[in-house]
């Protein structure tokens, strides 16, 4: 359970594992290297005062990833499941992912339950399929088919964890799913084992606004690199659409990282296969312009896309 300086969720999410009927877990909590100036997770862990929940602190912010990287290393555990700090366990869903692990096959090694949103949907959408089991391939198709809610609940043997890990930087996890997708299988549950709050202030998933859209364009940039070189020919096959955007994030990255070239690089490969596609256009010649005029584009266009999805929603 990665947290940074929010105690209130971070015990509100505890509390929902202290209460639940399965009582044969650890919680490891890692702390990215919060403000100590309030109330801290130490604080919160004392308060709570339940053995199996254990403390890690970072001594310098590393990102979300990064803090589940420490976590997965200091896990005993035989199965692992991710929990954000603003999120909760619903009653009853250790138990019953433990049954679902047990009864998994061993080639098998992860499972994935669906959530529900603070706004009442279930996510991921389209829902997941129970008992289906996705390859390589079929994790692909779903990226390409996926809407906005993309958001599961992972469950992962320890075992993957010998060849695969989170990023250590501040880049995002799509580089993990996709190296397990092509190691080992993962079998598919639409349970709702777990709500997912988005009424955090500083949301690990928040929209970034340009300076924070600076700061992380390296690690960005660095991660769609190893996207496109390990998994380009298979995403270009299965999944042309998340290519693109792989492209796409690639060109504005690099723009934003101060990498004129690969920038220049990742625009043409994405125009090759979007001519008419003006963000393409768009990208290319704000990056070449200004790279913190691009940062501003960006962050405003992704808030108002957050903000029609919102709307669809219902959300206001």
């Amino acid at each position: 359970m990665p947290t940074y300086d929010r105690p209130a969720l971070l015990e509100r999410a505890l509390r929902t594992c202290v209460a639940q009927d399965f009582t044969d877990w650890e919680a490891i909590v890692v702390d990215d290297a919060s403000p100590s100036a309030n109330e801290t997770s130490a604080d919160v862990v004392r308060r709570i005062g339940d053995p199996r929940i254990s403390l890690i602190r970072h001594e310098r912010n590393q990102g979300v990833c990064a803090a589940r990287d420490t976590a997965s290393r200091a896990a005993r555990g035989t199965w692992l499941i991710f929990h954000d700090d603003d999120d909760e366990l619903l009653p009853g869903a250790l138990a019953h992912i433990h049954q679902t692990a047990e009864r998994a096959r061993p080639e098998i090694r992860r499972l994935i339950f669906a959530y529900r949103d603070d706004d009442g949907l279930s996510s991921p959408e389209p829902p997941l399929v129970s008992g289906t089991v996705w390859q390589y391939s079929d994790y692909m198709q779903w990226l390409d088919q996926v809407s906005e809610r993309t958001d599961f609940l992972n469950c992962i043997h320890r075992e993957v964890f010998q060849h695969v890990s989170w990023p250590s930087d501040r880049s995002r996890e799509d580089i993990f799913h996709l190296d397990l997708a092509r190691r080992f299988n993962t079998e598919c549950h639409n349970d709702v084992v777990a709500v997912i709050h988005t009424d955090a202030v500083n949301r690990f998933t928040a929209v970034p606004g340009p300076e924070r859209l600076l700061r992380m364009a390296p690690d960005i940039a660095r991660q769609v690199d190893r996207i496109v070189s390990g998994h380009g020919d298979a995403l270009s096959r299965w999944a042309p659409e998340m290519f693109s955007r792989y492209l796409r994030q690639g060109a504005i990255n690099h723009f934003l990282a101060g990498n004129r070239t690969e920038g220049v690089r990742y625009s043409v490969r994405f125009i090759r296969q979007r001519p008419i596609a003006l963000s393409g256009w768009a990208s290319l010649l704000l990056g070449l312009l200004s790279r913190r005029l691009l940062a501003s584009v960006v962050a405003t266009s992704k808030r108002q896309r957050a903000r029609r999805a919102r709307s669809r929603s219902g959300i206001q």
